[in-house]
């Protein structure tokens, strides 16, 4: 009989690791005043492109559209471009067509940066014919938390992994009683989940499979692959505080031990239509079977998304299991 092949959630725990979500030494020493600190300055000069660090590489996006992926841990270092992001979306094959740029000289980093301004041009025009994609709406919701000082949420990453389980984001939550950017000195860690309008909210890709993937992920071990994410967000926080990518007033030190908050979003969704009364319920009561508390699921509901600015929450927008099925009930005619 042919043995069975494994899910990608069927691992073992107690022989899992993982490569830190780390820029190398020289990678980071390169994009702060070296080789590569240009293509760091033209993302944080320019609205909306975001810059996010993963293991031993850089990624710039756009409206969730990559732009560039920077690899190499030490020199040389090579940048990726998809040739695919210069078409109109609907006429983008599947498979990628990816480019190498050089990016070891200053000239060859000048030349990736010009390129650079086209790509944003294009994508800025394509933006505007279609609909924000699931990306597109996340990076919005994580630069509209980005950490200004009335901040209850602050986004430290998006599109996090560990265990074979990705993440839509991970943030800091600041601590209850502490105004200002001193509340985020040693925050508690949230992990949450973004859905926009289209969605699927049951099903294998709903509401309730991450959210067992999230208890499961939190007491794996007795806590210590948690234990474990903690010590690598809080090297990531630092490391982009350093590069300029994370407001350098927030004086964070690490986060807490406590369980972290399990925060699910919506973004311009109707979350009052009783089609989500069965993929809430599932997702809740999963949690409770895998023993987590289910006073640490939050909820929560922004948007529109062609409005950033109200795509920000607070600690009073982020309501717990029964006073959100009650908010929902309430929109009800």
């Amino acid at each position: 009989m042919a043995k069975k092949q494994a899910t990608k959630r069927e691992f073992d725990w107690r022989s899992y690791t993982k490569p830190v979500r780390l820029l190398s030494d020289d990678q980071e020493a390169a994009f702060a005043g070296g080789v590569m600190a240009p293509v760091l300055e033209w993302a944080l000069s320019h609205r909306g492109v975001r810059f996010e660090i993963r293991a031993r590489q850089a990624a710039l996006y756009l409206h969730g559209t990559t732009l560039l992926r920077v690899r190499g841990a030490e020199q040389p270092f090579l940048g990726e471009i998809d040739a695919n992001i210069r078409l109109p979306r609907a006429d983008r094959p599947g498979a990628e067509r990816l480019e190498t740029w050089a990016l070891s000289t200053a000239d060859e980093v000048a030349r990736c940066v010009a390129e650079l301004d086209s790509l944003r041009e294009l994508t800025e025009r394509f933006s505007l014919d279609s609909e924000p994609t699931e990306r597109a709406v996340l990076h919005a919701f994580a630069q509209s938390n980005g950490g200004a000082e009335d901040s209850d949420y602050v986004v430290v990453d998006t599109e996090y992994q560990y265990g074979h389980r990705r993440f839509d984001f991970v943030a800091m939550q600041r601590a209850e009683g502490v105004s200002g950017f001193p509340g985020f000195t040693t925050p508690r860690l949230v992990v949450g989940q973004l859905k926009s309008a289209g969605r699927s909210m049951a099903g294998s890709a709903g509401l309730a499979p991450y959210g067992a993937d999230f208890a499961e992920f939190a007491r794996a071990q007795s806590g210590e692959h948690l234990a474990r994410a903690k010590a690598e967000l809080n090297e990531l926080v630092a490391q982009k505080q350093r590069l300029g990518l994370f407001p350098e007033e927030i004086p964070f030190r690490h986060f807490t031990a406590d369980d972290p908050e399990y925060l699910v979003v919506f973004a311009g969704v109707a979350v009052g239509e009783s089609s989500l009364d069965a993929p809430i319920a599932e997702m809740h009561d999963r949690l409770v079977a895998r023993h987590y508390q289910p006073d640490l699921l939050r909820l929560a509901s922004v948007g529109p998304v062609d409005s950033p600015e109200v795509l920000s929450i607070h600690s009073d927008d982020a309501l717990p299991y029964k006073a959100f099925k009650a908010y929902r009930k309430s929109l009800r005619p």
